[in-house]
């Protein structure tokens, strides 16, 4: 129930006589995606009056151009019985922005004759009156409504009054309209009693938001799991009913692999999800979309292949063991043990092989490219709009093939207005949508019988617990239905049906053909990785989500070209890191980095080329880099003899061989001349010192040997034992021995030499 304005004001009025004549003046038809009012001279002839304005108006966005709007809603969701009143609320909202209106009187008006058919139902809610007569039943007054106020009126007519008694059961028209030009649109379903109740089956989806990370966090678990959030609201919306659920199997994934991280609400939920009764089946991962897929040229859809990368070993480490007679050789105490795939995307009790392509975009050729998917045990079912069979008159079986394929066909107008009235907040108006739903589930009933009518709730977001269980509420107590499963409905002989052809989104094709491509591109580059997995199950995953149903628009292109942006910044996480180098000897290594940005070491080949033979390389060296570090690399490089610049062409590659990151130039300035010069200068250095060396010993010998210059002897040799140099002490002139003085020591050369017998 909508929570009351400050500026709220309500009133209960006492109907009129009946038969009061109409109130004429022109209408104004409100177009809901525009919400912009658009003149109809449309003249009221009494009796019968031609009106024009939708029932169900969104709530006007906060601008200043945003005008006004009037809506209507009958008590009990439209159901009126015999002998109750009929009661009615109309609300006036003035959205912030807008001037303040004044006091306004309004009218409240109901056909004198019941729809035909729901044709007639459709063309009355879309604003067209044709052949519709009404008569005013009521009057009130909207008090002045301040600009992002609303004000409120309560019609009431007794069951006594002409008007209401004696009505025949059927859906008539109802109308309400102010003194400024408002006006709005519902219906009133005027049961009979007795019957036997039609079988109504309702599929509700149990999804989140649209995503583009592959699993939810354990922070987008905690609020969406509360009490107040929505994956809670949902559950609370169908516990109790026989609603078959269309669960996305990524959150129950998402809560598994956090193990004893994941949040204590996310855990319960997941348990008060698996202990409902209700029947059950899988969504695609992300409640992908099934049709762009196929029409992109796959042979079946997408599904994830592994979600490790979003598991933490430490989350699921198992206590010890506790000792018994036949432990489990198997089991390793202590020991972390990761849930595998089917564990993690396990729903429950679920039947297989059931199929909900978003509504209205399943052809014969999606029905038929599904219902290869299914087995003899688990053959397919596609469920399909009433809208897209082809020749549909007002009967349109629930249970249905095409082709020879399963296709239970849910009623798409009855859908479509307890989709509205699930997203819709305010009283008023999603009463005006659920009064809707009842009359289109009436003429329902009355073309199929005792044949059961099949509904869904589609896919939103933001649908607050209130709306969801006053939606579930109405359906599951429409007067003259008895609920039943969509297993029930799909075990009753089946009747051929066609198709009509779908609308193709280019746009989304085009986006399933290049995220196919990327993934591609990624399951080659993950062979770095020692567990590719990691990498290509992530990339999965992210695909499935950003391919969501729940992606559309302008948000939709934006979900995708992020998406491949991420992807390219994955590709560039490894790189070579590398500058100019100057070789100048025959052998050094050139020494470039390995940068990972990934979270996981990889293993690469790193590729070397040069240009030139100058230098000699080698060509590959493997490369074992660090998670998120770089890694420095030497390879082994020679020179040959010869000056110059070589350009060298770095690449790594996979250990597969695949191209890894961008290839690296770098220039080697090759100096391999100058060790061998400088060699050669030392050499002649060296050989020059000692050939002076030699010579001057050989000269000085051949003085001694000549008597020019003595030998010298030990007395002669330096204190210090080093042999006289050049300039020392006895080369000396003036510090040479006198020759005439006597030396008691030495020999006399003058005496004779004594002869020996």
């Amino acid at each position: 129930m909508r929570d009351p304005s400050p500026t709220d004001a309500r009133m209960t009025v006492i109907s009129q006589p009946s038969g009061s004549p109409v109130l004429r003046r022109p209408l104004t038809r409100r177009l809901l995606a525009t919400l912009a009012a658009t003149a109809l001279a449309l003249g009221l002839a009494a009796p019968a009056a031609a009106v024009a304005a939708p029932t169900a108006t969104p709530t006007p966005s906060a601008t200043a151009n945003a005008a006004p709007v009037l809506a209507v809603a009958p008590a009990a969701n439209g159901i009126l019985r015999s002998g109750d009143a009929l009661t009615a609320t109309a609300t006036r909202a003035n959205p912030s922005g807008g001037s303040a209106l004044s006091a306004s009187a309004v009218a409240l008006s109901i056909g004198t004759q019941a729809l035909a058919d729901d044709t007639a139902l459709t063309r009355w809610l879309d604003g067209d009156a044709t052949g519709v007569t009404l008569q005013q039943i009521a009057t009130g007054i909207l008090d002045a409504t301040p600009s992002g106020s609303q004000a409120s009126t309560t019609f009431s007519v007794p069951a006594t009054d002409a008007a209401v008694a004696g009505r025949p059961a059927g859906v008539y028209p109802l109308l309400a309209r102010t003194d400024d030009g408002l006006s709005a649109l519902s219906v009133v379903v005027v049961t009979a009693d007795g019957g036997t109740p039609t079988p109504l089956g309702l599929v509700v989806p149990i999804t989140a938001s649209p995503m583009t990370r592959g699993l939810l966090t354990a922070n987008e678990l905690v609020d969406l799991t509360a009490v107040d959030g929505p994956l809670s609201a949902q559950l609370d919306a169908v516990d109790g009913t026989r609603a078959t659920l269309a669960i996305d199997p990524a959150i129950v994934a998402s809560i598994r692999a956090l193990g004893s991280s994941a949040p204590p609400t996310a855990v319960a939920w997941l348990q008060r999800l698996l202990s409902l009764p209700n029947e059950r089946f899988a969504l695609q991962f992300g409640d992908a979309d099934l049709a762009s897929q196929l029409r992109a040229g796959l042979t079946a859809p997408l599904a994830p292949t592994s979600l490790q990368s979003y598991m933490t070993a430490s989350d699921f480490t198992q206590p010890p063991a506790v000792a018994s007679p036949s432990p489990d050789p198997s089991a390793t105490p202590g020991q972390p043990t990761l849930p595998d795939l089917a564990t993690l995307l396990d729903i429950g009790s679920a039947t297989p092989s059931v199929y909900w392509p978003a509504s209205g975009s399943a052809g014969a050729d999606t029905v038929a490219a599904l219902g290869g998917q299914g087995t003899v045990d688990a053959p397919t079912r596609v469920l399909v709009p009433s809208s897209t069979v082809a020749g549909a008159g007002e009967a349109v079986p629930a249970n249905a093939s095409v082709g020879g394929v399963s296709t239970p066909v849910y009623d798409a107008e009855v859908s479509a207005a307890l989709t509205r009235a699930a997203g819709e907040n305010d009283t008023t108006r999603r009463g005006g949508d659920l009064a809707a739903a009842l009359g289109y589930l009436s003429f329902a009933r009355a073309a199929n019988g005792d044949r059961p009518v099949l509904a869904v709730l589609d896919r939103g977001t933001d649908r607050s617990r209130g709306s969801l269980r006053a939606t579930m509420t109405a359906v599951t107590t429409a007067p003259g239905f008895t609920g039943t499963t969509l297993d029930a409905i799909a075990g009753q002989p089946a009747s051929a049906i066609s198709l009509v052809d779908a609308a193709i989104d280019g746009t989304r094709v085009d986006d399933v053909t290049n995220l196919v491509a990327d993934e591609q591109v990624i399951d080659r580059f993950a062979t770095i990785l020692e567990q590719p997995d990691l990498l290509t199950g992530r990339e999965r995953a992210e695909v499935l989500q950003v391919l969501s149903v729940g992606w559309t628009g302008d948000a939709a292109r934006t979900a995708v070209s992020d998406h491949r942006a991420a992807t390219q910044t994955t590709l560039n996480a490894v790189g070579i890191l590398s500058s100019d180098f100057r070789l100048v000897s025959s052998s050094a290594p050139l020494r470039p980095w390995v940068r990972n940005d990934l979270p996981w070491p990889i293993s690469v080949v790193l590729a070397v080329r040069p240009d030139d033979a100058r230098l000699r390389v080698q060509d590959r060296t493997p490369v074992e880099a660090q998670a998120s570090a770089n890694t420095r690399v030497e390879v082994p490089v020679e020179a040959r003899l010869a000056n110059g610049e070589v350009s060298v062409a770095l690449q790594l590659y996979s250990p597969t061989g695949e191209p890894v990151g961008a290839p690296q130039v770098v220039d080697v300035e090759v100096r391999a001349e100058w060790e061998s010069i400088g060699l050669i200068v030392v050499i002649v250095l060296v050989v020059v010192f000692l050939s002076v060396g030699v010579i001057r010993t050989l000269a000085r010998r051949r003085r001694v040997a000549a008597g020019q210059e003595p030998e010298p002897t030990p007395d002669d040799e330096p204190a210090d034992g080093r042999a006289p140099a050049e300039g020392d002490a006895l080369d000396d002139p003036t510090n040479a021995p006198d020759v005439d003085a006597t030396d008691v020591n030495a020999p006399d050369v003058n005496a004779t030499e004594e002869s020996h017998p």
